[in-house]
C-alpha cells in the first residue's frame, strides 16, 4: 500500500472528511484530494500535521515502503547529526561533493 492510500486508510478510520482533514492541518480539500490520489506529496511539515491529525506515525505510512534492509554505522550517523547543523549553503556544498563522488565511482564501474 502506497503513502497515499496509508493516508486515505488513516483518515477514513477516523471518520474524517477530506474537508475535516484539510482544515486540521492548515491545506485546501483539495490538497488533500492530491495527497490521496498521489498526485502531490506533502511537504515534511505537512506530513507530521497529517501524522499527528490521524494520530499514526512513519511507521504506519512508510510499512510497505521499507522492504530494504540496511544499517547506518555510528560513523554514517555523527555525518548525518554534523549535516544537520549545517546551514543551507553548507547542505549545498556537501550534497554537491557527494553527487560528484558518486558520479565518479559509478562511472569506473561501468
Amino acid at each position: 500500500m502506497s503513502l497515499n492510500d496509508r493516508i486515505k486508510e488513516a483518515r477514513l478510520s477516523k471518520n474524517l472528511t477530506q474537508e475535516q482533514l484539510a482544515a486540521s492541518i492548515g491545506v485546501a480539500k483539495t490538497t488533500v484530494t492530491g495527497y490521496e490520489k498521489g498526485t502531490s506529496q506533502p511537504s515534511i511539515e505537512t506530513l507530521a500535521k497529517i501524522m499527528e491529525a490521524l494520530e499514526i506515525d512513519a511507521n504506519y505510512l512508510w510499512q510497505d515502503e521499507t522492504d530494504f534492509n540496511f544499517t547506518v554505522s555510528y560513523k554514517e550517523m555523527n555525518s548525518i547529526k554534523k549535516y544537520r547543523t549545517l546551514d543551507n549553503h553548507g547542505k549545498e556544498l556537501v550534497t554537491w561533493v557527494l553527487n560528484k563522488e558518486y558520479e565518479r565511482v559509478t562511472d569506473t564501474k561501468l
